[in-house]
Formats: C-alpha cells, sequence, structure tokens
C-alpha cells in the first residue's frame, strides 16, 4: 500500500488530522509553509501532485496562518513529537 491512501474518505477536521498522521505514519513531510500559507507535503518540492489535497487539508483544519497551524498542532498533536 501507498501513503495515497491516506486521502481517502476525509471530509472534515478530524479526517484531515488522521490524514496528516497516516502521512507521517508512511514517512512524509507534512509542515505549513509561511509563503504558501498552507500545509505542504515535502516532496511538492519534485512533484505537486499532491498540492490540491493538501490545499484541501489546509481548508478543513481551517489554517490561514502559523498562529493557526501552531493551535491545530496542539490540538491534534499533527506534528507528532
Amino acid at each position: 500500500m501507498s501513503f495515497e491512501k491516506c486521502f481517502q474518505h476525509v471530509e472534515d477536521e478530524e479526517e484531515a488530522a488522521e490524514c496528516i498522521h497516516c502521512l507521517k505514519k508512511y514517512g512524509e513531510q507534512v509542515m505549513y509553509d509561511d509563503d504558501l500559507g498552507r500545509l505542504v507535503l515535502g516532496r511538492e518540492i519534485y512533484d505537486d501532485r499532491y498540492r490540491e489535497k493538501m490545499e484541501e487539508l489546509t481548508k478543513l483544519l481551517n489554517i490561514r496562518n502559523r498562529r493557526d497551524y501552531e493551535y491545530m498542532d496542539k490540538k491534534y498533536n499533527l506534528t507528532m513529537y
């Protein structure tokens, strides 16, 4: 199986957070990009096929800036530290 399965059935905030946890379990890097104002997948550097999916996750989590990201990180442990 591939990390792409993580993007299935993501329709609300909690499912978006679970998707990020799933991506991280597959070794994917998920981070907030201040310049783009959204979550990005590390592989977007060379493969932008997942840009729209990451934009959708950002919207579902209601992340508009770094402060919002930090709040959601605390709420859902997005960085999984």
